[in-house]
């Protein structure tokens, strides 16, 4: 499966960034870049919809761990993948989103369709 973006502005003003297939390698790169590019723009509400994400690795959560290190700054809501990723990239997942838990909140749904 190709790894597809889809940008879009949203009825409220938010950029909403959507990956189809899998958020590894050069596509999480290309993603990481889309995003950085958009906070330069000025764009401070971004969401991030990997709904039809399937799987991430080192650099997917790369791009992760660099919306979470930005404190504050962006204001990114995160729709996670439903199908394909594991209990610990969707915990990774959730650190990144600011939702108002701590991550230590957060327990693992149990089971999962997988792709």
């Amino acid at each position: 499966m190709r790894t597809s973006f889809s940008i879009a502005c949203m009825e409220d003003g938010r950029l909403q960034m959507r990956v189809s297939g899998k958020l590894t390698g050069h596509s999480a790169r290309e993603g990481l870049a889309l995003l950085k590019i958009a906070a330069e723009q000025g764009r401070r509400g971004i969401m991030l919809d990997l709904r039809e994400t399937t799987s991430l690795d080192s650099l997917g959560i790369a791009m992760l761990d660099w919306i979470r290190k930005q404190n504050g700054n962006l204001n990114v809501d995160i729709a996670p993948p439903i199908r394909g990723v594991s209990e610990d990239e969707l915990l990774y997942i959730a650190q990144s989103t600011i939702s108002g838990k701590k991550a230590d909140q957060l327990q693992p749904s149990g089971r999962r369709e997988r792709a």
